[in-house]
């Protein structure tokens, strides 16, 4: 299972652009976006939570991509208040089981990078 897991996310990492915050000279976040605009990590440094990290990588992801899709559990209650503040919308639901066999409700989430469909 971890064999699988490192070469999906090596296959996901090679097609992927990556984009990192820094605040003096520290990594503070980052975020990777797949050619598509499919939104594969977006991680804050919780140093910086709630100081406009989260939201300056997604406006660098702007310039490059017309729509963007992500997937995000439902019990992250945070990702999901942040991601609808900034326009994504749920569009799908599924259920993921991890390896312990534990189920979770997963939604996916999209958004144009048209500002009028957004605000």
């Amino acid at each position: 299972e971890q064999t699988q897991a490192r070469q999906h996310l090596a296959l996901l990492l090679g097609k992927s652009e990556t984009v990192i915050a820094e605040v003096d000279s520290s990594a503070a976040g980052f975020i990777t976006v797949g050619g598509k605009g499919y939104i594969s990590a977006l991680y804050v440094d919780r140093a910086h939570v709630g100081r406009g990290v989260g939201s300056a990588l997604l406006q660098a992801a702007q310039d490059r991509h017309q729509r963007f899709g992500l997937h995000v559990f439902s019990g992250n209650v945070f990702a999901l208040q942040f991601y609808k503040a900034r326009g994504f919308a749920i569009v799908d639901e599924d259920m993921q089981i991890d390896s312990s066999g534990f189920r979770h409700r997963r939604f996916e989430m999209e958004r144009t990078n048209d500002p009028i469909a957004w605000r």
